[in-house]
This record gives structure tokens, sequence and C-alpha cells, in this order.
């Protein structure tokens, strides 16, 4: 019971964000790139400076900074939010995620560009926010889709791989 009680407080003090990403076109070509750039394209949608940073800085921390590449133009990755709802961080909390109360979600469809500027492959990411202390924040959503945008990245295009 101990271990339970927990697990639930650990849960509601770092949030519950998630993520999924749906590959639309999928990878034509199986080359390993050692450089990428990433381009924010305006979003369809108003979305918040801190969100946009938030992205950029999950994804160039996953893939440049720590990660195996290096920055320059052989794989341009182009990100532009066609979906942001902060939901109501009050019903978060208030209602501890149950049914959905207050959910937060972000989409963000990710084109991936080889050297000549021709798709090489092209996916969709949502992340949400279902829960969390105090409600959660949206940052929680977001930082998750810019994980899985990194994830797939590695997998597809990453050196070494």
């Amino acid at each position: 019971m101990r271990r339970f009680l927990s697990l639930l407080l650990v849960v509601f003090l770092c949030g519950c964000g998630t993520a999924r990403t749906i590959a639309l076109d999928p990878v034509d070509s199986r080359q390993a790139y050692s450089n990428v750039k990433l381009v924010a394209h305006n979003p369809t949608v108003e979305v918040p400076a801190e969100v946009t940073d938030k992205i950029e800085s999950v994804i160039r921390q996953g893939l440049i900074e720590e990660g195996p590449f290096i920055a320059g133009d052989d794989l341009t990755i182009q990100y532009t939010f066609i979906s942001h709802d902060s939901g109501d961080r009050f019903s978060r909390w208030f209602f501890g995620g149950l049914g959905n109360a207050g959910e937060g979600s972000v989409v963000v469809r990710v084109n991936y560009l080889d050297r000549d500027g021709n798709q090489i492959a092209r996916t969709q990411v949502e992340g949400r926010i279902g829960t969390g202390f105090f409600g959660g924040s949206i940052n929680s959503a977001v930082a998750k889709a810019g994980d899985d945008i990194v994830e797939y990245t590695l997998a597809n295009f990453g050196p070494g791989r």
C-alpha cells in the first residue's frame, strides 16, 4: 500500500505527459546523416513563445548538444505547430486526470528534407498532458513531443544507426 501511495504521489508531482508519432509519409531512403538543421515554420495556430522555445530546446539538446548530430544542412527538420490547446490546468488538478478533464495537447507536423530540399519523410507528433502537480504544465506535453521527434530522427536518420 505504501508503495502504491508513493507511486501515486510521484505521478501527481511529475505530471502525466505522453506523446505519439504518426508517420504520414514513411522514410523513402535509408541514409544516415551526420549533420542537421532545425527550421521552425510559422504555426497554423497561435502558440505561446514559451511553447515554441521549449520544443526547439528539447530537439536541439537531443540531436545536437547531447546527440550524435552536428549543426549543418545535410538533413533539414522543418516543424510546424498545427494544433495547440493548453487545456484547463485547474480541471487537471481538481479531477486528477479523470475523464480527460482539462487535458491539454499540441500537434506538430514534421517534414524531413535532404540537402536538395526533397522531402524524405513526414510525421505528425501529438503531445498530451492529463494531470500533474497543480494541474501539470503543457510544457510536459511539448517536451514529450520533442522527445518523440528526437527518437524518430535518431532511429531513421542517425549516424551509425
